[in-house]
C-alpha cells in the first residue's frame, strides 16, 4: 500500500504538469487564426519536418560579399570567409531548433516556425510563439 501512494503521486504530478503544456501546432493554429480573422476549425495545421527553418529564412537571401580591400588580400579574404562561415553556422543552428509548419486557411498558406518562450524561470511550456516566414506566392 505505502508504494502505490508515491507512485499516485508521480502520475498526479505529470497529469498536472502537462494541462499547463501547449502544443506548438495548437499555438502555431492559434496564432494564425489571430492574424487573419480565420475561424479556429478552418485553420489547418501540418507539421513540416522536412524543412528547416534557416532555409526557409535565408533561402533566396543574396550572399554578402567582402569589400574590395578584403577581396585583394588572400589572407585577409580567407579570415572574412571563415568568420561569416562560423556566424552563419551558428545562426542556422539557433533557426533550425524550431519546429516548422504549413498552416492553412481563409485564403492564405503560409509556413511558420513555433516555440516555447523561456522566461525567468525557464522555458514557458504553457505558451507559444510564432514567427512568419516570407510570403509564399499563391498556387
Amino acid at each position: 500500500m505505502r508504494a502505490v501512494l508515491p507512485a499516485c503521486l508521480l502520475i498526479t504530478s505529470v497529469i498536472l504538469s502537462s494541462a499547463g503544456c501547449k502544443r506548438l501546432k495548437t499555438g502555431a493554429r492559434e496564432d494564425f487564426a489571430k492574424r487573419h480573422s480565420c475561424p479556429e476549425d478552418r485553420v489547418e495545421v501540418i507539421e513540416r519536418d522536412d524543412v528547416k527553418w534557416s532555409t526557409v529564412v535565408f533561402g533566396a537571401a543574396p550572399q554578402e560579399t567582402p569589400p574590395d580591400e578584403v577581396k585583394s588580400d588572400p589572407g585577409r579574404l580567407a579570415k572574412w570567409n571563415a568568420d561569416r562561415a562560423a556566424k552563419d553556422a551558428e545562426m542556422r543552428a539557433t533557426l533550425d531548433d524550431l519546429d516548422v509548419f504549413q498552416v492553412r486557411g481563409c485564403g492564405h498558406d503560409e509556413l511558420v516556425a513555433c516555440a516555447h518562450p523561456a522566461d525567468g524561470d525557464g522555458v514557458a511550456t504553457h505558451r507559444v510563439v510564432c514567427f512568419q516566414g516570407p510570403q509564399r506566392a499563391k498556387p
